[in-house]
């Protein structure tokens, strides 16, 4: 009974394997035939992918990915697009953002960015955006009267990377007490950050203009649209709170 067990269970064994070599034939392409990791530190991974290109070539791929991240169904951070403004609108009051420059070293200099961070695992893409936008900048978003908008994930680099965020709009109450004045962020330790608070127009348009922080290229894109958009309706219009709409 032994021997016929062992039979039995290397038969399925067996079986099993070529049903997986049959479907990865039978798998539509291009398709991802198989991930070898090749370095690792503590915070980064270099893996290379092999794939099957839409002519049924075998090829491969460097991909550099975080080891941190949980899933490939699952972004590794946000980006939030803080919309700074009063409750109570007066006349003259323009909507605002926060910016933040910063050291990165891989590209050697300062870099300008709209508030980001890392999702920690089993936390809501809008709460990771409220939880950051704290920390780096001090300001408290709206997390129930007006809720954090998210967007669907959106890639970074897709020839270097496996990096997934979502976009979060957070609009931030000025006439929250927590608001007032300058507020102090909660940065962590090492972490050096310039918070910028400018109108959300001009202060956007200026990113356009040659400076000495290069701007993360979804801040510049984003900068751009709103330029671009100003041009296609001859200025824009402003809504009752006075933010331009394209």
């Amino acid at each position: 009974s032994q021997i016929f067990a062992y039979f039995f269970v290397s038969m399925t064994m067996s079986d099993n394997s070529g049903d997986d070599s049959k479907d990865k034939q039978t798998a539509p392409v291009p398709r991802i035939d198989s991930v070898t990791p090749v370095a690792s530190t503590k915070w980064l991974s270099l893996q290379t992918l092999s794939y099957t290109d839409k002519e049924g070539k075998s090829r491969k791929w460097d991909v550099a990915t975080r080891t941190t991240k949980r899933s490939a169904n699952s972004a590794d951070a946000v980006v939030i697009i803080p919309l700074l403004r009063r409750r109570e609108h007066k006349e003259g009051d323009k909507m605002e953002t926060v910016l933040v420059e910063q050291f990165r070293p891989p590209v050697g200099r300062t870099t300008v960015e709209f508030p980001a961070g890392l999702i920690d695992e089993g936390e809501s893409p809008e709460d990771c955006a409220l939880r950051e936008l704290r920390e780096e900048t001090g300001y408290v978003g709206e997390k129930c009267r007006v809720v954090p908008k998210v967007s669907r994930q959106v890639c970074m680099s897709p020839g270097l990377t496996d990096e997934t965020v979502h976009i979060v709009v957070v609009e931030v109450d000025l006439d929250n007490p927590y608001n007032h004045g300058t507020p102090k962020p909660d940065l962590d330790e090492g972490e050096y950050v310039v918070v910028k608070r400018v109108d959300f127009n001009e202060g956007l348009r200026a990113v356009l203009d040659d400076g000495e922080g290069m701007p993360i290229e979804g801040l510049y894109l984003f900068a751009l649209g709103l330029e671009l958009g100003s041009h296609v309706t001859g200025g824009g219009k402003s809504d009752d709170n006075g933010c331009r709409i394209f």
